[in-house]
């Protein structure tokens, strides 16, 4: 059964699922943070357990007897935390398409609980939806990026320093 699933589930079919699966929650929340499809979907645990998932079922795919040693030859499962030694063993460990997919579910899963948290901020302080957008849209691509425009943008129109009150 387990043969099946994988070669069901190949590595070009996820990345692709993802990355197609995020887009219309992204743009609910960039275009209609106040609607009920929004609330609903943003309120669900559905999108983050389909994504815990995956990660799950790929780091089984290294973990699994049957494919460890070939992990192994490539890169070497003890090696994976080589990757904090700099950037040359970054890439090594990135080599694998399995580690590569892990950390790109890893982004999309940080990066969808980064819109969520923005837009649902946004709204709990009445910061107008079209002021929220380039922020969003910065964080579906860069993270990091769209969040600090976001903070910095609530900081002028709230005054507010505290990220929770």
């Amino acid at each position: 059964m387990m043969q099946t699933i994988k070669e069901f589930f190949t590595l070009d079919m996820i990345y692709q699922f993802a990355n197609i699966g995020v887009i219309p929650l992204w743009l609910l929340i960039i275009f209609s943070p106040n609607s009920k499809s929004a609330s609903i979907l943003i309120n669900n645990i559905f999108l983050p357990l389909i994504l815990a998932s995956t990660y799950i079922y790929l780091v089984y795919q290294l973990i699994n007897p049957d494919t460890f040693l070939l992990i192994k030859k490539k890169t070497g499962f003890l090696e994976i935390f080589q990757l904090y030694l700099g950037i040359d063993q970054l890439s090594s460990v990135l080599s694998n398409k399995i580690f590569l997919l892990v950390f790109w579910i890893h982004f999309l899963s940080l990066s969808i609980f980064l819109g969520l948290w923005i837009s649902k901020d946004a709204i709990r302080l009445n910061i107008h939806k079209y002021v929220v957008i380039v922020p969003l849209i910065l964080t579906y691509f860069t993270g990091p990026v769209g969040l600090c425009l976001y903070l910095f943008l609530r900081i002028i129109i709230c005054q507010k320093f505290k990220i929770h009150d």
